[in-house]
């Protein structure tokens, strides 16, 4: 009798939680984020101060575009760990995703206080300032991202951006050409890396890097269009040379 009654708490307790946390991590890391999301609010719903579920939980809303679950589940998580750095950075990289780019900069700032030397608060707070058109605070805050990271292909490509918004045209090419010798495999490296060097007036180079922004992606409009631009430019500087 004492074992059929262990039996039946056993099963009870798999039935109440119905996953284990490990189990939706693994969802999580083989990237099947909607199975992962069901099973961390169903670890919530039976343990309400489960920090990793709402951490987790926070993170994978943010990747399916669910930002306001995001959030809520990130504050949720900072309240159970209020020093943990790293909910502040997924929840300012939330608001940053979300478009809420005052909010983001704040907590960058907040939290910068605390550990002054993550590079991806900086890199985050770059980007922040960038959406609003602070391309001086922009660059530093990249800049000091690079510093404490300088493997961080993503960090150069953006730091070409804001050069490109500055008019630093050569300095824009520095670093999209740094950001494809990190990473020769992003798309739009090579489409950033083209806009420079039309700016530059070194057409051909652009051509040959839309080309390789397509091979990687043929369905990238914008790069279609660079691409039939400059190529009219070079037939008309053709033309004009033949006459000459």
């Amino acid at each position: 009798m004492k074992k059929i009654i262990v039996i039946f708490f056993l099963i009870a307790a798999v039935n109440l939680s119905g996953v284990t946390l490990k189990e939706a991590i693994k969802y999580y890391k083989q990237n099947e984020y909607n199975k992962a999301k069901e099973a961390f609010l169903e670890i919530i719903k039976n343990d309400s101060k489960n920090f990793t579920a709402f951490y987790y939980l926070g993170i994978v809303s943010k990747i399916l575009g669910d930002t306001d679950n995001a959030v809520l589940a990130l504050k949720r998580a900072i309240e159970l760990q209020p020093n943990n750095i790293n909910i502040y950075v997924e929840l300012a990289d939330v608001y940053l995703t979300g478009g809420m780019y005052k909010l983001s900069i704040k907590l960058c700032i907040y939290a910068l206080q605390y550990e002054s030397d993550n590079p991806r608060l900086f890199s985050i707070l770059g980007q922040g300032y960038y959406n609003m058109k602070d391309y001086e605070k922009a660059e530093k805050a990249m800049k000091k991202a690079i510093e404490l990271n300088f493997e961080n292909a993503y960090n150069y490509n953006m730091l070409g951006l804001i050069y490109l918004k500055t008019k630093k045209y050569n300095k824009a090419n520095t670093a999209f050409l740094t950001a494809i010798a990190l990473d020769s495999n992003v798309f739009f490296f090579y489409y950033n890396l083209g806009l420079s060097y039309e700016k530059l007036g070194e057409y051909e180079k652009a051509k040959k890097s839309y080309e390789r922004c397509l091979k990687l992606n043929k369905d990238f409009d914008s790069a279609k269009k660079q691409l039939k631009k400059v190529k009219r430019i070079l037939r008309k500087k053709k033309r004009i040379k033949r006459k000459k």
